[in-house]
């Protein structure tokens, strides 16, 4: 039954750099968010503007990087723990924002989603976590088996998947603010 771990593993993937791409079209929105979980006592430089989007571009960067990786090295079995452990983080991130800062704008999938910090958004990271687990399931290696113009045309594959995510939370911005 390796085909669960492998749908598992791409879904996640997929998820991941829709996520990322649609953050990066908006970094400005997705800083917002991240302001919220600076802790205090880093200081007020810590929750300037400069330093919210550079660090809202690196985790969206991030979360592009670790989905297309995923998608096109499906054989690199540790990647499968940075992406449970990515679900674990939203399963945070979901419980702590739906604490402290219930109904307001997660900025998940930048401005492609209007979700908010509530029980169905804990419900979703909860989802994502358990998709970590089963794409962590042992997969035979001749499952996974890919050239090296496999792995190529999956990470083009992920491009054009990022760019069309990213061009579609650039329309809708525009739209929004028109």
């Amino acid at each position: 039954m390796y085909v669960i771990p492998l749908a598992a593993k791409l879904a996640l993937a997929l998820t991941l750099i829709a996520a990322g791409s649609a953050k990066l079209a908006g970094t400005r929105g997705f800083a917002s968010t991240v302001r919220l979980f600076v802790p205090p006592g880093l200081g007020p430089a810590a929750r300037t503007a400069p330093v919210t989007r550079a660090v809202a571009g690196a985790i969206a960067a991030g979360e592009l990087a670790v989905g297309c990786a995923s998608l096109a090295v499906p054989r690199a079995g540790w990647l499968n723990w940075v992406v449970l452990g990515l679900g674990t983080l939203f399963i945070v991130i979901s419980v702590i924002g739906y604490a402290r800062y219930r109904d307001r704008s997660c900025n998940c999938f930048g401005g492609l989603s209007r979700r908010k910090f509530d029980r169905r958004g804990i419900a979703r990271s909860l989802l994502i976590g358990a998709g970590g687990v089963v794409a962590t399931l042992p997969v035979p290696v001749s499952a996974v088996r890919l050239s090296a113009a496999d792995a190529i045309l999956l990470l083009a594959a992920a491009a054009l998947a990022a760019c069309a995510t990213y061009a579609a939370a650039k329309a809708v911005a525009a739209v929004s603010s028109a």
